[in-house]
């Protein structure tokens, strides 16, 4: 039993999904909104997580030219990251190329896990989610 005035742990969560957009302009390095996001997320003390999800990962690598590449392996591979790669799941697969776009597994993980999706296409994701469940990334 836990004293009324003692911290509980949880496990952290998922709270923003990256689709393409986001994780291509990371890797060129043309939009700061992704890297400011995770910062945030950094300093929320362990509690919130970012979803790449690996379909769109996939995708957003073989786009890029081997510099960038290897910028995207880094969000993805870095210890003590805040960054966890969401597996595509059989059974999701053909939901994720029905909904296509550079964003279906994207979509897919904001839903299952409640999670906003952050991206540079708005407009797409409120297609599929909730204008509250889509985080629009801006650059200064």
């Amino acid at each position: 039993m836990t004293a009324p005035d003692e911290a509980i742990a949880t496990d952290p969560q998922v709270r923003v999904v990256l689709d393409q957009t986001a994780l291509i302009a990371y890797a060129r390095l043309t939009g700061m909104g992704v890297a400011e996001l995770i910062a945030m997320v950094e300093e929320d003390d362990g509690t919130s997580l970012v979803g790449i999800p690996a379909g769109q990962f996939l995708a957003a690598h073989w786009q890029l030219d081997p510099d960038e590449q290897q910028r995207l392996i880094g969000l993805v591979s870095r210890p003590e990251s805040v960054t966890v790669v969401l597996p595509l799941l059989g059974g999701d697969a053909v939901e994720a190329v029905e909904i296509g776009h550079g964003m279906g597994h994207a979509v897919i993980e904001a839903r299952r896990r409640g999670a906003l999706l952050a991206t540079y296409d708005g407009d797409e994701a409120r297609r599929h989610l909730a204008a509250d469940g889509v985080l629009d990334l801006m650059d200064k």
